[in-house]
C-alpha cells in the first residue's frame, strides 16, 4: 500500500481563487493532467518547475501549496537502498 505523507492543496487555492483547473492550466502551461493527478493525490512527485510556476500564479509559497500529513510514513522510509 502506498501511504500519501504529502499532500498537495491545490483545491483549497483554486477555490479560494475562484478559478478553474482549466484555467490554471491555460495560464501557467501546467498540464491539466499533471494538474489533475496533483488535485486528486494521485501524482507520484512534482518537479520544483511546476511548484514554482503555481506557487507565482497563485501568489503563494511553496509550504501553502504542500504540506505534510502528520503520522504518515511514505513507503519506502527507512529502507536502505542497495548501491550498483
Amino acid at each position: 500500500m502506498n501511504t500519501r505523507m504529502i499532500r498537495v492543496n491545490l483545491d483549497e487555492l483554486v477555490k479560494a481563487r475562484d478559478i478553474t483547473m482549466y484555467r490554471l492550466a491555460k495560464d501557467t502551461g501546467v498540464t491539466y493532467p499533471t494538474l489533475w493527478k496533483l488535485q486528486t493525490g494521485r501524482a507520484q512527485r512534482i518537479g520544483f518547475d511546476v511548484i514554482e510556476k503555481l506557487c507565482l500564479y497563485l501568489e503563494c509559497s511553496p509550504g501553502d501549496l504542500l504540506s505534510v500529513i502528520p503520522g504518515k510514513v511514505a513507503k519506502n522510509a527507512g529502507k536502505k537502498t542497495a548501491k550498483k
